[in-house]
């Protein structure tokens, strides 16, 4: 009888005790758990901060420093005009800059450097033009120089080209009715205009390695080449056969 009281004693005893001993492990793992969630987000807001400022730091390292060299709306809009179409319109006036020098070096200096003479009244020279500021007009050939008189030659087409430069004819509208020597390296050219119908006798020497180059002009009062007397002739002639045939 004794032994039964104890045991009914015994067993709500133990029930309690196992039950405290399951409530301390509960507590134990919670208090485990809450330390543990204290260490990760404590570690995480102390890591996470020092990230944040070495990133706000290196964002400052990174952005260019206040100087007298700063970006200003005006410096932009110069960026902007300064475009590749800017480039290329500079270039190209720098390009015919560069064609204006080159063909004003062949262009008299000034009205008052040139010669104008009186020709004889009883001779075919109106008056005789020299002018000081002419150059030679440049060449392709090499030295030593060999007058050439042959249609197409370069050396006939340079003879040509100085004629033009010396009288102002254009090439297009000049008719080069005679070239013949002159002595030496020198050459006589003799030209009209189908415009003006003016006649000029151009005087060129050969200046070496660098072309021919205008001495002196006649302007002439009438064409006395042996061609254009020929052609006139020829022409005169054509007129009368077709007179006759009308009659």
């Amino acid at each position: 009888m004794g032994n039964d009281l104890d045991n009914l004693y015994e067993g709500p005893r133990s029930e309690r005790r196992a039950k405290r001993k399951k409530v301390n492990r509960i507590l134990n793992m919670l208090i485990i758990l809450v330390v543990i969630l204290i260490v990760f987000f404590g570690g995480k807001l102390i890591f996470g901060d020092k990230n944040v400022e070495e990133q706000v730091s290196s964002n400052e390292t990174n952005q260019p420093k206040d100087s007298n060299e700063k970006t200003t709306p005006q410096d932009s809009e110069d960026k902007v005009k300064e475009s590749p179409a800017d480039d290329q319109n500079k270039k190209e006036t720098t390009k015919d800059s560069n064609v204006e020098e080159k063909a004003e070096e062949n262009e008299p200096e000034s009205d008052e450097s040139i010669e104008v003479t009186e020709g004889d009244p009883e001779s075919n020279i109106v008056r005789t033009i020299v002018n000081p500021a002419w150059k030679p007009v440049g060449t392709e050939q090499t030295e030593p120089h060999i007058t050439n008189f042959d249609a197409d030659s370069t050396d006939r087409n340079e003879m040509e080209k100085a004629a033009s430069y010396a009288t102002g004819f254009d090439r297009a509208d000049m008719v080069v009715w005679w070239l013949g020597r002159n002595g030496g390296s020198s050459i006589t050219a003799t030209v009209s205009s189908k415009t003006t119908k003016q006649v000029q006798k151009v005087y060129l020497d050969w200046i070496p390695n660098e072309g021919w180059k205008p001495t002196k002009i006649e302007e002439l009062k009438e064409n006395d080449t042996e061609t254009y007397k020929n052609y006139k002739n020829e022409s005169d002639s054509d007129e009368n056969d077709d007179d006759d045939d009308d009659d």
